[in-house]
């Protein structure tokens, strides 16, 4: 028996890493608006809607996408069952999202070059960002910042941000959520759940060799992603669930006197949605 068991296991690993290249997916989409049928929200605040897609497929490999990036017609995004998911964004003459096309998926790999999808613990992607030439995910459950070099696709293997204080203390489902670069060469990194001495969120700017905590306030809402624009400056977004109203989230725009070593992020809540 033992035999067999270990063949069925050489044959499943074998299977998954024959797929350590990006493969075609089938995936749906549908066109999503805010608000019920006939009562459109175009505006939230100082923010326009411009369009949203729901996504869904057959394939095992897609769904739980966490991190997302979009640079001109091209996403990229991380799962939390350890994929790379890529697709061309179709956009009308004003940039209007309309749908999605050419979509791939392919498995991150360790620093082994295994597919994280057959790592235990390893393979929960919550968090996508471009910082300087790497791209950098950022996983929960083993709990790590890892830098990918984007020349060699899906076959590169991360370096990774070493001596994150208390990053190994984090909750297994409450690690880091949100990687975002701040446009001066500094990474802000927020977890979900990891708190402070004092019961605040904690966070660090990564910056060099220097990695500085700071903290976000903790709240029934969680920061989940967020982007930052050189004229508008550090959005979060946030995030939280009621067994009575579902999911909401909204969205703050931070003071950027407040992103600093040793700070607590602050600054009003601009949209929400629910």
């Amino acid at each position: 028996m033992r035999r067999v068991r270990t063949l069925a296991l050489v044959l499943l690993l074998v299977g998954i890493a024959s797929h350590s290249h990006a493969e075609p997916i089938t995936v749906g989409v549908t066109a999503l608006q805010l608000g019920a049928s006939g009562t459109a929200i175009r505006r939230l605040g100082p923010l326009k809607f411009l369009a949203g897609v729901s996504l869904a497929s057959r394939d095992k490999r897609f769904g739980g996408l966490s991190g997302l990036l979009v640079e001109r017609d091209q996403l990229t995004a991380v799962s939390d069952r350890g994929f790379w998911f890529r697709s061309r964004l179709d956009l009308d003459e004003n940039g209007v999202l309309q749908g999605l096309s050419e979509s791939r998926i392919a498995p991150i790999l360790s620093s082994k070059g295994e597919p994280l999808a057959i790592v235990r613990g390893e393979h929960d992607a919550e968090a996508l960002e471009v910082w300087g030439s790497s791209l950098a995910v950022g996983f929960e459950r083993f709990h790590r910042i890892g830098l990918y070099d984007p020349s060699l696709g899906d076959n590169a293997r991360p370096t990774y941000v070493r001596d994150i204080p208390g990053i190994a203390k984090s909750p297994a489902n409450g690690g880091i959520e949100v990687l975002v670069s701040l446009g001066d060469g500094r990474l802000l990194a927020l977890t979900e759940e990891s708190e402070t001495e004092a019961g605040e969120l904690l966070g660090w700017i990564i910056d060099g060799d220097n990695r500085d905590p700071l903290t976000y306030p903790k709240t029934d809402w969680k920061p989940t992603d967020a982007a930052f624009h050189p004229q508008v400056g550090l959005l979060i977004l946030e995030r939280k669930f009621s067994a009575l109203t579902g999911f909401s989230t909204r969205v703050r725009k931070a003071d950027s006197g407040s992103v600093v070593a040793g700070g607590m992020i602050t600054g009003p809540i601009i949209a929400r949605i629910s």
